[in-house]
């Protein structure tokens, strides 16, 4: 009897998907973007999708919902270094929907794009039963300063821009009045630059699909474990202990989750300015992924968001 979807997952079948298209690994596929050798240069490439059955609460504005589905591409770019070039756009749309809607759709992608230095390049547009956006964004990063998820290595520190706990805030009390705290997402593309020319990142990712499953992805790549203590993981204030936990599976941050030599700590406050920047572990031999509370130690599985799950 066949598997369906629902049988294997989004992960095993994205891990099929690679070994058919890219068995050998010459463009990166299980990263966050695909890489083209230009030469002194790698293009960047990535793409992702918005629905607006998994991704859009009701009430949603059309510039809000563009400025997402921008934003989601762009914060790939960033987890690799990269310096975004532009954007393509394809929109699935019921014929029913107000133009001015998908008129503000298109303002939000272009906001978002000229803010972070792209430009919307074009795309396609069909009838579709429901609101459902491909974005690809492409980029250009040296050759020199790429990063990758596959780098880290026994005895680097764990990383961890911004705070955790805006996602969860939200949903926990949802706002259809103001769904900017849950949108309104800023791609860390200044500091995934400011990180990748300071030569001293070992890995990379961001943390769309929560801190858990990054952590996971990070230790497949590299072939390594990690600890990390829940008292260095910076969150916004007023979250339980209970609100605490649940942040490290929920996706939508889009932070960066890097590593680094055990050195390079005051470097890396040098070069991103403005933007908190914690020091939330360290990368440990072996595959096991620890997590630390008041001096407890236990396994942190991957459970973050899995589609067809």
């Amino acid at each position: 009897m066949p598997n369906t979807l629902g049988d294997t997952g989004e992960k095993q079948a994205i891990e099929a998907l690679i070994q058919l298209f890219d068995p050998e690994g010459k463009f990166r596929l299980g990263d966050d973007c695909a890489i083209i050798d230009m030469g002194t240069e790698y293009l960047l490439v990535t793409t992702d999708m918005v629905n607006q059955e998994t991704h859009v609460p009701e009430g949603t504005g059309g510039r809000l919902l563009g400025w997402y589905a921008a934003a989601i591409n762009l914060s790939d770019i960033a987890s690799m270094g990269g310096f975004p070039l532009g954007m393509l756009f394809a929109m699935g749309l019921p014929k029913a929907l107000d133009t001015e809607y998908l008129a503000d759709i298109s303002k939000g992608m272009k906001d978002c794009c000229e803010q972070n230095g792209a430009k919307v390049l074009g795309g396609d547009l069909k009838e579709n039963p429901t609101i459902s956006i491909s974005g690809t964004a492409i980029g250009l990063v040296g050759k020199n300063e790429i990063m990758l998820r596959n780098g880290a290595r026994p005895g680097d520190k764990v990383f961890l821009t911004g705070r955790l706990g805006n996602q969860l805030a939200w949903y926990e009390s949802p706002d259809a009045h103001n769904l900017e705290p849950l949108l309104k997402i800023t791609p860390r593309l200044k500091e995934g630059q400011s990180l990748a020319q300071s030569g001293v990142v070992t890995s990379c990712i961001d943390l769309s699909d929560g801190l858990s499953t990054s952590l996971h992805h990070l230790a497949k790549a590299s072939n390594v474990g990690f600890e990390v203590e829940t008292e260095s993981i910076s969150f916004i204030s007023g979250l339980s202990d209970a609100d605490k936990e649940k942040c490290l599976h929920l996706g939508g941050e889009f932070e960066l989750l890097f590593t680094a030599g055990p050195r390079a700590a005051s470097v890396l406050g040098n070069m991103v300015s403005g933007t908190q920047i914690s020091v939330i572990g360290e990368v440990v031999d072996g595959p096991e992924i620890t997590i630390i509370k008041n001096g407890q130690r236990s396994v942190l599985e991957d459970r973050g968001y899995e589609h067809f799950r």
